[in-house]
């Protein structure tokens, strides 16, 4: 589990020994910041293909090969997946949310890698936000289901051979700009801290940001996904002192 990463890999030691590691409760030291700046996508004006992967190969259900791209600090950043976890990862005040959709971005400058992770909350509702309609009908293509009590260390049942793979799913970043980023000002709506990387090997030097207001998705639609992976989300970590700045466009007192 993620309490014994660190000791699994040689490169995973930032897991256990790193001061800036996500998630957090974002509760504490929370200060309103004047630079941050209105959230954008930029990105093919045409639905692409992407590939879904599933958790037994990436721990959680990931839509890769996504392109786009978001500008931060005067850095563009290239859009490169989106993993669902179920529950939430981060919790608001102690609250935990149903689902988290993390868009990791990267940049390289010179040697070095920088890292974006934009988080958008799952919230049960009536129905399930637009832009998730192509990869939830992928989602509901998979033959297995999550098996906790699976015997020799195996975490599905059945272990189908390549199963895990689906085909391209058709994805717009445009659209997924309007569903996420507009979701109720989403784009100037938003907390942000220097974090991590939430899964080995836990790499620090990665800015998150975390969009304030939750999407919807239906109970049916929350239910096939997490009887396909139960729960994948790191548990809280310590946040040592960090300040979580806020886009000033949250309203005083809520």
């Amino acid at each position: 589990g993620p309490g014994n990463w660190s000791s699994l890999e040689s490169g995973w030691g930032e897991c256990s020994m790193g001061r800036q590691q996500s998630p957090i409760d974002m509760e504490l030291d929370i200060r309103r910041d004047r630079s941050l700046h209105m959230l954008r996508w930029d990105g093919p004006s045409e639905p692409y293909e992407a590939l879904l992967v599933g958790p037994l190969y990436a721990n959680a259900l990931t839509l890769t090969n996504l392109k786009g791209h978001m500008t931060v600090s005067g850095l563009k950043m290239d859009l490169r997946n989106m993993t669902i976890h179920t529950p939430s990862e981060h919790k608001v005040a102690g609250y935990r949310y149903h689902g988290e959709l993390e868009f990791t971005h990267q940049a390289s400058v010179g040697s070095d890698h920088v890292g974006l992770v934009v988080s958008a909350f799952l919230s049960l509702g009536d129905t399930t936000s637009p832009f998730l309609r192509t990869t939830l009908n992928a989602i509901r293509g998979f033959a297995y289901t999550y098996n906790p009590h699976a015997v020799n260390g195996l975490s599905y049942d059945p272990p189908i051979y390549q199963s895990d793979i689906k085909p391209p799913v058709w994805f717009s970043t445009q659209e997924a700009a309007t569903g996420v980023l507009g979701q109720g000002s989403n784009y100037a709506n938003y907390m942000a801290y220097a974090g991590s990387l939430t899964s080995p090997p836990c790499s620090e030097g990665v800015t998150r940001i975390v969009l304030r207001q939750p999407l919807s998705i239906s109970a049916q639609d929350y239910a096939i996904i997490a009887s396909l992976q139960g729960h994948t989300a790191r548990p809280s970590q310590q946040q040592d002192g960090r300040a979580i700045y806020e886009a000033l466009s949250h309203p005083q007192g809520a």
